[in-house]
């Protein structure tokens, strides 16, 4: 059985409320007896973190990275840490070190769970979601771009991603785009093999390739995944944790005349990790309980943290 802990990794100074709602979501719904929030920098005078350190079950705890790479993978993995410039490419590497010591499940601060995790934390092993793509590793350089049908696949998107409600339209050709692995949600066993393996690989990693985006995140989680030989690694289909790709995620934060959250989610839906990368600051930089409020009619985004916003207003009374 994988422990019922969730794991949350923050690097940098400062929070926003989208991130406390992450935690709190995860906290209420997921069904996790403890909710650890590991943090590398100093955040005591941040309104959102000292909000997250009030909510039932969540401990918030302050990360010593170099220590914790030693003890998962030894030199070489933190070696690989130190030549890392960017929070997201130095989370990819404690995520996994933090479920091979403690195990549990990793959940980026750009989520809101939606309900328990309990059947997959039975299920023991390692588990993961696969997202819908046009570029999964090995299918990005320039040949593959080039191709007439990577060329359409990227076309259609984009139109998609514009045009009102174009995850409607998409949703009835997303076959055609490939399902593979994202490592925004990644559950696991202490000390398993496939996080040993990722671990290991992650060690051995050529330092020229290191910087390169998403090249130890997703791109080394897809290729662990499809050479992986050993038992008890289970791949959810895209609507346990991402029912909305990147770039039509951006239609979460559309705000039309009226929404339907069960046209994006359905009972499979664990979590929605809705893409911070994906153009999105500007949306986030409005959210406050009282725009969820006014927009959870007619924002797919704000339908979706309306039942984290009342709960924590429920207990503030």
């Amino acid at each position: 059985m994988i422990p019922s802990i969730a794991h949350f990794v923050w690097i940098g100074r400062e929070l926003e409320y989208v991130h406390q709602l992450a935690v709190a979501s995860a906290a209420l719904w997921g069904g996790f007896e403890r909710v650890l929030f590991h943090h590398t920098d100093e955040l005591d005078g941040d309104w959102n973190f000292a909000e997250i350190g009030r909510l039932p079950t969540v401990e918030t705890r302050r990360l010593a990275p170099h220590g914790l790479l030693e003890a998962a993978g030894g030199a070489g993995l933190v070696d690989c840490y130190r030549a890392l410039t960017r929070p997201a490419a130095q989370s990819n590497l404690l995520r996994v070190a933090l479920l091979h010591e403690a195990g549990g499940v990793y959940l980026d601060a750009d989520t809101v769970t939606r309900k328990s995790f309990a059947p997959l934390l039975w299920r023991g092993g390692v588990f993961c979601g696969e997202e819908r793509l046009v570029f999964p590793v090995g299918a990005s350089g320039l040949t593959a771009r080039l191709r007439p049908s990577a060329i359409a696949r990227v076309a259609v998107r984009d139109a998609l991603r514009r045009v009102p409600d174009g995850f409607r339209w998409f949703r009835r050709i997303e076959q055609q785009y490939p399902a593979r692995v994202n490592n925004a949600v990644l559950g696991g066993q202490p000390r398993h093999a496939f996080l040993r393996d990722l671990l290991a690989r992650m060690s051995a990693f050529p330092p020229e390739r290191r910087r390169v985006r998403y090249a130890l995140g997703t791109h080394l989680l897809q290729t662990a995944v499809a050479e992986w030989r050993g038992e008890e690694l289970c791949v959810l289909p895209p609507s346990a944790f991402f029912p909305l790709g990147p770039e039509i995620s951006e239609h979460w934060f559309r705000v039309r005349p009226r929404v339907e959250l069960n046209e994006v989610v359905s009972e499979e839906t664990y979590l929605v990790h809705w893409y911070a990368s994906v153009r999105s600051a500007p949306h986030v930089a409005k959210l406050t309980p009282e725009f969820v409020h006014e927009h959870a009619e007619r924002q797919l985004f704000s339908a979706l943290a309306l039942p984290t916003v009342e709960a924590l207003a429920a207990r503030a009374r």
